[in-house]
């Protein structure tokens, strides 16, 4: 993907969870896109389905869909039905929730009511790691308070989705699938088994970075994209 051409599309973008589209931030100003070529679709649904409308009026003809970790997730199901030219997912988990999530997935969500967004997740984080790293944290946390609202609702659409294979054998534009080799919440692993599955896909893995590459390193990530061959990433698949 050349720079100028993801500099010049629009980008649709679909957060995690507890995240807002400033997760994406870093990475689109590294790429050189520009505010208004950026367009968020916030999670306040709980079925993937309910996406459907709001993404088909956002994905103009030649945009990016960009998703990240749970918004990746949406973005996996739902690109083959959408009007796009690319698909970009990070920290992608293909597989359905096991129901032995469900309980720890509750706890947060009781929580992030009780006590907010950052006091409820701020214990439960793991290192960061990359250049960033305590800025990632602060970001992130930053927006935990910021979407508490919408936790109801992420936490069922994470524990009631199906798996996103089969979706992704039906897309049939480019999907790039990036993950940090430091990455325990979505090991990498996982996005080779999403590539297997999409007919146009590459893995490209984002050496020495953690679940929240986006904000760890967003210059490397800007990299890996756009010279994925070189240190800052490779392309494995």
């Amino acid at each position: 993907m050349a720079t100028e051409l993801a500099s010049e599309r629009r980008w649709v973008l679909l957060p995690g969870t507890l995240c807002s589209g400033e997760v994406f931030a870093p990475f689109l100003h590294a790429l050189g896109v520009p505010d208004t070529l950026r367009h968020t679709v916030a999670l306040r649904h709980a079925g993937i389905d309910d996406y459907l409308p709001d993404l088909k009026a956002a994905c103009v003809p030649g945009a990016i869909l960009c998703g990240f970790s749970l918004g990746a997730i949406v973005a996996a199901h739902l690109a083959d039905r959408l009007p796009v030219s690319e698909v970009i997912l990070f920290a992608l988990n293909p597989h359905a929730d096991p129901p032995e999530k469900r309980p720890e997935r509750l706890a947060l969500a009781r929580d992030v009511v009780a006590m907010g967004g950052a006091a409820a997740l701020a214990p439960r984080l793991s290192e960061f790691a990359g250049k960033n790293s305590v800025q990632a944290r602060t970001t992130l946390l930053s927006m935990a308070d910021q979407t508490a609202g919408d936790i109801a609702a992420q936490t069922e659409l994470a524990s009631s989705r199906p798996g996103a294979l089969g979706s992704l054998s039906r897309t049939l534009v480019p999907v790039t699938f990036l993950t940090g080799t430091c990455d325990t919440m979505t090991p990498l692993d996982l996005a080779q088994k999403a590539a297997r599955a999409a007919p146009k896909s590459r893995v490209i893995a984002l050496h020495g970075l953690g679940h929240f590459a986006l904000l760890e390193d967003p210059d490397r990530c800007s990299r890996a994209m756009t010279q994925p061959d070189d240190e800052d990433g490779a392309n494995i698949l």
